[in-house]
């Protein structure tokens, strides 16, 4: 399969710099995959290169070294933001600073930043929700094999710490399925109910992702079991397209994919910048939390698509002045209810998310261009440069000055380590 033509849509000037030409810098973001996952992920990484003025050439291509050779050549990046499942040296890359993320650890170069999916905090949230549901046995199922016999490293991942968190809480742990690829659909739907069957139950399944969990309830409602009386259920990506089609929706786990990109790129702006990135590189983003649907459905439904557009708004919006009673009314709910599912999913009130964003933008204009105080307040969102440096301290411990003097004086602050 050749490469995908480079989408390289930016402008050739950054829109707050009226009259001020601006060179820009391109970045090559290699992905295999066209879902939505990655658009999600696209999304905040030219977030982050809106800010840094960067152009993004997004490239899907296999991951094979004449391909991606072709895709660096064709872009001349000045770095490259890699989601890609094999391993390319120098030959391939050069002298490139490339950033990895979500993709299998084996693919990461020695002492590159890696930015992973949180799939231990990710089983924490599955295992909470499965034993409030009070279930006997728990099991996890895992996604297809390859035609090779694997299964996919962020599968393995996700098994191996929900595995530990039920022994933890002490449960039950029941032997886990996962599919064969050597088998047909139908073969296949009647080994995993002849599964589903052996559990004891009720049983918690955690579900590799969503397409998994759609087998899972189709496998169980064939066998005559009902869910979540006898099966709960949990997957993971907060994809509506699985979820809510079909009944009963199903639980998931809302990844936060664009929060990921975004660190990724920032993560890649350090290397360019020749900023130090903490520890080894290696790097966690958390999801959003738990999307409560009928699989679990001990609690009431919640409306959780409304959350998510909430956010999105937010990262598009939050640098434009934009206020919570706007945030609340795309929401179609009262204030009081819209704040207190709004924190409920996230963990932060709406007020802290803006902040957040307008924020995570600063501290990118205070390391990385000349903007005066006053001009970085507007761009993020201020009409008063008090107000703005005073609630940058209070998020940061530290004045806007200092932080831009200690980023001076150190080369760059540190990554966090989780997103």
């Amino acid at each position: 399969m050749k490469a995908d033509v480079p989408d390289t849509r930016s402008p050739c000037v950054r829109p707050r710099d009226r009259g001020v030409v601006v060179p820009e810098k391109t970045v090559l973001a290699l992905h295999e995959l066209n879902d939505r996952t990655w658009a999600r992920q696209q999304a905040g990484i030219r977030r982050y290169a809106d800010i840094r003025g960067w152009r993004v050439a997004a490239v899907r291509c296999d991951a094979v070294a004449e391909e991606v050779a072709a895709a660096v050549c064709a872009v001349r990046p000045v770095g490259i933001l890699s989601s890609l499942s094999c391993r390319f040296e120098a030959d391939v890359f050069g002298r490139l600073p490339v950033s990895y993320f979500d993709c299998p650890v084996s693919a990461v170069a020695k002492g590159a930043p890696y930015l992973r999916h949180d799939a231990e905090f990710t089983a924490h949230l599955v295992a909470r929700e499965l034993f409030s549901m009070k279930c006997v046995s728990y099991a996890f199922v895992a996604a297809p094999r390859s035609a090779a016999g694997e299964i996919p490293y962020w599968s393995r991942t996700r098994e191996r710490f929900f595995e530990k968190e039920v022994r933890r809480r002490g449960g039950t742990w029941a032997e886990s399925y996962s599919p064969s690829s050597s088998l047909g659909d139908a073969a296949q739907r009647r080994e995993l109910a002849a599964y589903l069957a052996a559990l004891p139950k009720p049983c918690g399944i955690f579900a590799a992702n969503d397409a998994v969990a759609v087998c899972v309830r189709q496998a169980a409602k064939r066998a005559g079991f009902r869910l979540p009386e006898d099966i709960a259920l949990v997957g993971v990506d907060n994809d509506v397209r699985h979820c809510l089609r079909g009944r009963p929706t199903i639980t998931s786990v809302a990844p936060d994919w664009e929060g990921g990109g975004y660190a990724a790129a920032a993560a890649l702006g350090a290397l360019i910048d020749g900023r130090p990135i903490v520890g080894n590189g290696h790097m966690t983003f958390r999801p959003f939390g738990l999307m409560r649907r009928e699989t679990t459905s001990h609690a009431a439904l919640r409306e959780d698509r409304r959350v998510l557009e909430a956010v999105a708004l937010i990262r598009a919006k939050a640098c434009n002045g934009l206020g919570v009673e706007r945030v609340v009314s795309t929401m179609r709910a009262s204030r009081r209810f819209s704040e207190k599912l709004f924190r409920e999913v996230t963990g932060s009130s709406i007020l802290e998310e803006i902040r957040r964003v307008r924020f995570d933008a600063a501290k990118v204009l205070l390391s990385s261009s000349a903007c005066t105080l006053p001009q970085i307040a507007r761009r993020v969102g201020y009409a008063s440069v008090p107000t703005f440096c005073r609630e940058f301290k209070k998020l940061t411990g530290h004045t806007p000055g200092v932080w831009r003097a200690q980023v001076g004086a150190t080369g760059g602050m540190k990554v966090a380590r989780t997103v």
